[in-house]
């Protein structure tokens, strides 16, 4: 039986997830909050729930962005009634949900993140039409290697985030970084992991560059290791070339490392190929390659052509 997925199943969905997780032997673990954003993110969204015997076997989320970006897919069936034909449900409610979204827009896309080894959803997704278009790779930093020393240019200042964030001076900062990036609110934002690089030249600092933090201990037991998680680290046009991101990674890697993690994690995205020139860099930091996500996305509507909804299947 096919339902809406109201947040008065939460508990059931949260419990379903979590069985998902272990038994795919997902490289992450998710939060209750994070699942409840389905019902509090904003978006315009819907969500399926799907019943077998009285139990929550299967899921399925659409969320159309407030940007216009690609509508984003979310789903899972409970390991324990595969087989039954509930992953093409999922799959089929993808394609419904998108078209109701965003039937305004006949060059919208929808995607959904799949990690490597989930072959048989990859094939589901594959017969669906849905084609691999890039990704990212999970990256990590021994922080028991030692690490390249570089200094700061003359006038130039690294500040911990937790050092100034609650005075006029940070007050400032925030409102240039919150026009740049949202990992500042988020649940995992670690402010003593966080750094800036301000240049002090003039009698007024400018923002040069940052590193934003995160920590996502719930994955650390299927990860089998700690990790202080770099979310952002991003250099300013006017300032490259000055070693400064080398100066940042250093920075979060020492604070990780006080706070006794194992690893520095980040993730690299990647175009269809598998490749980035991001990752020749960081592997030139001491990072490695760990494992892959894939993206894999569609139209909503092949050709630009808006097509009648499918047919519903109990």
């Amino acid at each position: 039986m096919r339902i809406e997925l109201k947040r008065d199943r939460l508990p059931e969905l949260v419990s379903m997830v979590a069985a998902i997780e272990r038994h795919d032997r997902a490289p992450f673990r998710t939060l209750p909050s994070e699942l409840e954003d389905y019902f509090d993110s904003g978006m315009n969204t819907r969500s399926l729930g799907l019943i077998v015997d009285g139990v929550l076997a299967g899921y399925g989320v659409v969320r159309d962005p407030a940007d216009g970006g690609p509508l984003r897919c979310s789903g899972g069936t409970h390991p324990g009634y595969r087989g039954y034909g509930l992953g093409r449900q999922v799959i089929q409610f993808f394609n419904e949900s998108a078209r109701e979204l965003a039937e305004d827009r006949a060059d919208a896309r929808m995607e959904i993140h799949v990690d490597e080894g989930r072959d048989s959803l990859i094939d589901l997704l594959i017969r669906a039409e849905f084609e691999p278009g890039g990704g990212y790779v999970q990256f990590r930093r021994d922080l028991s290697k030692p690490r390249s020393e570089v200094d700061l240019p003359s006038f130039f200042r690294l500040i911990a985030w937790s050092e100034i964030k609650d005075t006029e001076f940070g007050a400032s900062i925030r409102q240039q970084l919150v026009e740049l990036s949202d990992a500042l609110d988020s649940q995992f934002f670690v402010p003593e992991w966080s750094f800036i690089v301000v240049d002090a030249r003039s009698d007024r600092s400018k923002l040069a560059g940052y590193i934003l933090s995160h920590k996502y201990q719930q994955d650390w037991p299927a990860f089998g290791w700690s990790e202080g998680y770099t979310e952002e680290l991003v250099v300013l046009p006017d300032y490259r070339g000055l070693h400064l991101a080398t100066v940042l990674l250093n920075a979060a890697a020492d604070a990780y490392d006080r706070a006794g993690m194992e690893y520095a994690g980040m993730d690299i995205s990647v175009d269809a190929d598998g490749e980035s020139p991001m990752l020749d860099l960081f592997t030139h930091f001491g990072y490695e390659p760990v494992r892959n996500t894939i993206l894999y996305s569609k139209p909503v509507f092949p050709g630009g052509v808006r097509l009648p909804a499918d047919p519903v299947e109990e």
